[in-house]
């Protein structure tokens, strides 16, 4: 059974008086274990469907399965329940807080979800990715990077199936962004699904499968 999988998905915003199309009616599933970069010019419509595909949005039209259950139709406390169960988010602005440790910004899911914050294991995930040395810095200790790792642990520690990640490297030098998204492929060799939006290709090229969007419409489906 495909992890995610969207069926004619359409989403318009009205404007005034005026609907504007974001999605025209998209259609692809992805498989547990991938890793897929979603890619286009703005106002593509990428940025849409990942907030779709977070349950951050609802569909206009159509139908977003995930896990095998309807997530369109779910309700918004049922989705916010999703989102801390089954997604791990990554941002382009890290969106960590700055008073908080990189420890207490990793343990921020297992908070939310009212879990037993395992402290042992947020200090696993910190460590594994290189932080070992930084749980009690706060984001204005840290560089970009740093940020953005604690921003992955953040997203790893209740173990969701899927991690998506929004131009998780936008805000990064080139080369940061390539250990960033070595750990991305770390991830998904460990089994991790990994969806990623970036308009940037040598970001793009880490992944296995590129969605390509245009005009609110799946352009091409490509395998790398």
């Amino acid at each position: 059974m495909a992890l995610i999988e969207v069926r004619d998905l359409k989403k318009t915003y009205g404007i005034g008086s005026v609907d504007i199309p974001a999605l025209r009616g998209v259609s692809f599933a992805i498989e547990p274990g991938e890793f897929v970069a979603i890619m286009g010019p703005s106002g593509s419509g990428k940025s849409t469907l990942m907030n779709i595909l977070g349950c951050l949005d609802r569909p206009s039209g159509g139908k977003y399965l995930l896990d095998g259950a309807d997530a369109s139709r779910l309700s918004d406390p049922a989705r916010a329940a999703v989102r801390n169960r089954k997604i791990g988010f990554v941002f382009q602005s890290f969106n960590l807080l700055p008073r908080a440790s990189a420890l207490k910004n990793t343990l921020l899911p297992m908070m939310y979800s009212f879990e037993r914050k395992d402290v042992k294991l947020a200090r696993q995930i910190l460590s594994s990715i290189g932080l070992g040395d930084r749980l009690h810095h706060t984001p204005m200790q840290l560089s970009g990077g740093e940020q953005q790792r604690v921003a992955i642990a953040r997203a790893l520690v209740n173990d969701p199936p899927v991690i998506f990640g929004d131009e998780p490297t936008g805000n990064l030098d080139t080369a940061t962004g390539v250990e960033i998204m070595s750990i991305f492929q770390r991830l998904n060799e460990q089994g991790k699904t990994i969806v990623i939006v970036t308009h940037e290709a040598d970001i793009a090229a880490h992944a296995r499968r590129v969605l390509r969007f245009r005009d609110g419409l799946l352009e091409s489906d490509s395998q790398q």
